[in-house]
């Protein structure tokens, strides 16, 4: 399958495809006789695999090489998304924190303001 076509069916770019060649997220893909690159396939689920793995938070760097872009099993994969899970609910904990600090400057202000008021 051509460059286009794959990049069509998996909903990516196709200079995102070639990117993640760049990158060695992705191996080279073969070169038929007239040049152009030949995907299989199977390409289409492994950039599936990417592009929710970033969704999920996943840097490039920690997607590299994964077994799962080699059509392996995935061991030790639930792991890492618990600690991906962790790290997202310690960015909550400290988002709903900065938002309790800024609801109660806001009613302190609105307070100092009604006071001068009166």
């Amino acid at each position: 399958m051509k460059i286009g076509e794959i990049a069509k069916r998996a909903g990516v770019p196709a200079s995102r495809i070639r990117f993640y060649e760049e990158q060695g997220i992705l191996p080279p893909a073969p070169r038929g006789t007239n040049g152009y690159r030949d995907y299989p396939e199977s390409l289409i689920a492994t950039l599936g695999f990417i592009e929710q793995a970033q969704r999920l938070g996943f840097s490039l760097k920690e997607i590299a090489g994964h077994a799962a872009l080699e059509g392996r099993p995935c061991e030790g994969l639930p792991q890492k998304l618990r600690a991906k899970l962790a790290e997202v609910d310690a960015h909550i904990a400290a988002a709903q924190a900065r938002r309790a600090e800024l609801v109660a400057l806001i009613q302190t202000l609105e307070r100092q303001e009604l006071e001068r008021a009166a």
